[in-house]
């Protein structure tokens, strides 16, 4: 069952919810929608492929996952850039693309930071600067998807709420940054 926690919250999974309640109930933008969903949700499922042909090598699931983003958001932010928008669809994008780069230098320093623990906390974090009180129920999600990386020994809580915490943090400059709030 952890397991199955892990896919369902995987961080392109929850990317793609989090742009379509942007869709739905903020900005109708298809263009940005469209950008966004594909370069930081679909694109990186792709990494999911490896698991067919090594079903238990979720590190080298972990290792081609890290490679796709790095190629594949900073590819989606140009997009929006070039596309002149500086709206919340680029704020989270260029959160995603924050992200991957501090946690692909953390493991390569040593500390396995959670992506999971990202994965959640940036998308739960734009929710909230969105949707106000009701977008913070999405950090909800953080104890079930926390709980499974503890219990399947992917993560301590250290490298849990370091991801987390890293991904709220650089999900609120990326609104700053991109002038969203």
């Amino acid at each position: 069952m952890a397991r199955i926690i892990t896919f369902v919250f995987d961080v392109p999974v929850v990317a793609i919810f989090a742009f379509i309640m942007f869709y739905l109930f903020k900005a109708h933008d298809f263009e940005s929608f469209a950008i966004a969903t594909i370069f930081i949700g679909i694109i990186p499922l792709f990494a999911w492929t490896y698991l067919i042909k090594h079903p238990d090598d979720f590190k080298g699931e972990r290792k081609l996952s890290f490679i796709i983003d790095a190629i594949s958001y900073p590819i989606g932010f140009a997009l929006l850039l070039i596309a002149n928008r500086k709206d919340m669809y680029s704020a989270l994008v260029l959160s995603y693309l924050l992200n991957v780069i501090v946690l692909i230098i953390l493991n390569k320093a040593g500390f396995k930071a959670s992506g999971h623990g990202a994965g959640i906390a940036g998308p739960a974090t734009a929710l909230s600067i969105e949707f106000g009180k009701i977008g913070l129920l999405s950090f909800l999600l953080l104890i079930p998807v926390g709980v499974a990386k503890l219990k399947l020994k992917d993560h301590t809580i250290l490298q849990f709420l370091t991801g987390a915490g890293l991904s709220a943090f650089l999900t609120y400059i990326s609104f700053i940054i991109l002038g969203v709030i």
